[in-house]
């Protein structure tokens, strides 16, 4: 089951258990477990499909209506604290580092990618452990403290670095906006504020679309055929004379004899 959805289960059964006044002593004691497992089941948000099949049964709640609502919750993106934006920025190649681990490539993926060598990886696993986003696990691989939406600091510590990958991205899509997998468009239009408004209110409801798709996808197909995409759109007030040109054209004195 894909991570997310799974995760969102779980955010789901915990506020069931808090409105029917149930504890994690109780859920350990009617699935014989100890309530210190019941209580890091809960924190890490996950489980085997069987166990999470137990407590719906436990809570006498139908799986697919636990799904259901799971697929609903929208987890509001949170900041990372600032002292860590700080140290991720301090080092472009940690940060790179984790932004793939989010993006569900495997530590050895990054290692093949990049000719890392073991003990590269285990140093960036090591200094992102230290700063509580993931947890070195045996074997060298690494599993994401929070898997939730994540967003940075306007003109924070990591603001540089986002908008170089951004720019880079959306000059790469402009060069190639004749391949098949590519969608670049642009334009400029006059129109009333609150038409303005109304489109970023259709924008945001289109990317919980495209979310909704992907997260279909992730559960329903192999890790192996899924490709990242990156859909980035760019909309605000535009004032031409900011952003082009014109130089005065100096005309040479005719001289007349």
């Amino acid at each position: 089951m894909e991570n997310r959805l799974l995760a969102d289960a779980f955010a789901v059964l915990k506020r069931t258990l808090k409105a029917r006044g149930m504890t994690y002593a109780d859920v350990a004691a009617a699935l014989d477990l100890s309530e210190v497992s019941v209580k890091r089941m809960f924190s890490q948000r996950d489980c085997k499909v069987s166990r999470l099949f137990e407590l719906c049964e436990l809570l006498e709640l139908p799986p697919e209506d636990v799904l259901q609502s799971a697929r609903r919750v929208q987890t509001a993106p949170a900041f990372l604290p600032i002292e860590t934006e700080a140290a991720l920025a301090a080092d472009p190649s940690l940060f790179h580092f984790y932004i793939l681990l989010r993006e569900d490539f495997s530590a050895r993926d990054i290692s093949q990618i990049y000719g890392l060598n073991p003990l590269d990886v285990q140093d960036y696993g090591a200094r992102l452990e230290k700063l509580g986003l993931v947890e070195v696990l045996p074997q060298g691989f690494m599993r994401l403290i929070a898997r939730d939406p994540m967003k940075f600091r306007r003109h924070g510590p990591l603001h540089s670095l986002v908008r170089q990958i951004n720019q880079t991205f959306v000059l790469d899509t402009i060069d190639r906006a004749n391949d098949d997998d590519l969608a670049y468009t642009t334009l400029g239009r006059r129109m009333l504020p609150a038409t303005v408004r109304q489109i970023i209110k259709e924008a945001q409801e289109y990317q919980i679309h495209i979310a909704n798709l992907a997260r279909q996808d992730r559960m329903m197909a192999a890790d192996k055929d899924l490709v990242s995409f990156k859909w980035t759109v760019a909309m605000g007030q535009l004032h031409y004379p900011d952003l082009l040109e014109i130089k005065s054209i100096k005309r040479a004195a005719v001289l007349v004899s």
